[in-house]
């Protein structure tokens, strides 16, 4: 892993809250209670992973990015608005108890995740490591790393 790349740091940082959505999943079996312990935590990194892309990233693109990347980066922050939206839906649901309801939701935010993601790795991450220069990669990445929540899975 390069230690000055954005692409590097996000990716591993998908596949960190891939395991704790994982988490999530395989906690459904046990209740609502269990879940929604694997929910705040997954929630947790995966809102700091957004706010941080919206207030930091995705700023530092705009002036330097293509017209097309530009609409590419406001079709991710309408996807974040989705996340955000299904994670509160999840919440709902979990604290009233309803896992029958929380599971297909816990499924359709995978789904949204997994495009969302891809997206991000194909897209505005490779674009931020080829338009910024080192020292503005490295300064979001500390910014980045200052206040994530833990890195264990």
């Amino acid at each position: 892993m390069n230690p000055d790349s954005l692409d590097d740091a996000l990716r591993a940082d998908h596949e960190r809250l891939d395991a704790l959505l994982s988490r999530l999943h395989a906690s459904f079996p046990a209740g609502a209670r269990p879940a929604l312990a694997a929910l705040a935590d997954f929630a947790r990194g995966l809102k700091h992973h957004m706010d941080w892309e919206d207030a930091c990233l995705f700023p530092a693109m705009k002036p330097v990015a293509s017209a097309k990347e530009r609409r590419s980066i406001e079709s991710l922050e309408i996807d974040h608005e989705r996340l955000r939206e299904t994670l509160r839906s999840l919440e709902t649901a979990l604290a009233a108890g309803d896992v029958g309801a929380a599971e297909p939701q816990a499924r359709w935010l995978s789904t949204l995740l997994q495009g969302h993601n891809y997206d991000e790795e194909h897209g505005v991450y490779v674009e931020a490591d080829c338009l910024l220069g080192p020292d503005e990669r490295r300064h979001l990445l500390e910014n980045f790393e200052a206040d994530r929540p833990g890195t264990a899975p």
